[in-house]
């Protein structure tokens, strides 16, 4: 009895062992290489292609190694860069990337692990290469989104040759050096502010400019106005005499008595004719 259980229990075991040799479960997150004694027989659920599932391969011969099959990242540590104005920076980033030939990186690397040491070296050195070509300002601001993207297509190029495909990077910070950061902002301020004042000084003459013709064209059409003006009046007092004294008159109660005067003068003068009667007799 004793001996045949171990007979049940070894075929239960070595069929165990059969099993969990030949069949093998591949997941949504997963991509898989079959290789038989290290060379490659087919991938299975590679990035573009949706097939999950329960596969078999050749127990004791065949073996599948798995790769992640999502987006995946790192944290670079921070780099001292020294920029093309010799400024020192404290630069941080990340990546985003995801393996896109699964045979490649595993010929190039083998493992995961192994393969993000890899990108961490190639991201150093396109932070390198590209923020050394440019200014301090620049990467602090001007150009940060143009540099991050260069970085990225840089760090592609090269990761393609692992099997990679990078898509995205980042700086997360880029700080000047403690030591010289109150020197780079002076110089900053420096020069903003003399932008600025060039700035106001073409608006002031331009302000001028404006106002000097506004000025011109409203003594223009002033004077034409008046011209036309007088033109009209003339015309008028030709027609009728009688109305131009009266409109003189009027005119010059206006002018010689505005609001709040007081003067004392004979009702009967020649100045006031018109108020003693409407023709002015």
């Amino acid at each position: 009895m004793n001996r045949l259980a171990l007979i049940i229990a070894g075929a239960a075991f070595a069929a165990f062992l059969l099993i969990s040799n030949t069949f093998f479960i591949v997941g949504q997150t997963q991509q898989a290489i079959v290789l038989q004694f290290g060379e490659q027989q087919r991938i299975i659920n590679r990035v573009g292609v949706n097939q999950p599932g329960l596969y078999m391969k050749v127990p004791f011969v065949q073996s599948a190694v798995f790769f992640d099959k999502r987006n995946l990242g790192f944290t670079l540590a921070e780099q001292l860069i020294v920029g093309s104005d010799q400024e020192r920076l404290v630069v941080d980033a990340f990546a985003r990337y995801r393996i896109i030939d699964p045979l490649r990186f595993y010929q190039q690397v083998t493992f995961e692990e192994r393969g993000q040491q890899r990108l961490e070296t190639i991201l150093e050195s396109a932070l390198r290469q590209t923020l050394g070509a440019a200014r301090t300002d620049e990467i602090i601001s001007t150009r940060r989104s143009d540099l991050m993207r260069q970085i990225a297509r840089q760090m592609d190029a090269e990761a393609r040759g692992l099997g990679v495909q990078v898509i995205d990077v980042r700086i997360r910070q880029a700080d000047l050096v403690t030591e010289v950061q109150e020197r780079v902002f002076e110089r900053m301020r420096t020069e903003r502010q003399r932008v600025a004042l060039e700035i106001r000084a073409n608006g002031e003459r331009q302000k001028v400019g404006i106002i000097a013709e506004a000025t011109e064209k409203s003594q223009k059409t002033k004077g034409e106005g008046d011209a036309r003006r007088a033109e009209l009046f003339s015309s008028s007092y030709g027609r009728d005499p009688e109305f131009a004294a009266f409109y003189r008159s009027m005119e010059a109660y206006e002018k010689a008595l505005p609001a709040g005067t007081q003067m004392v003068m004979p009702p009967e003068g020649e100045f006031f004719r018109y108020m003693r009667d409407k023709d002015g007799r």
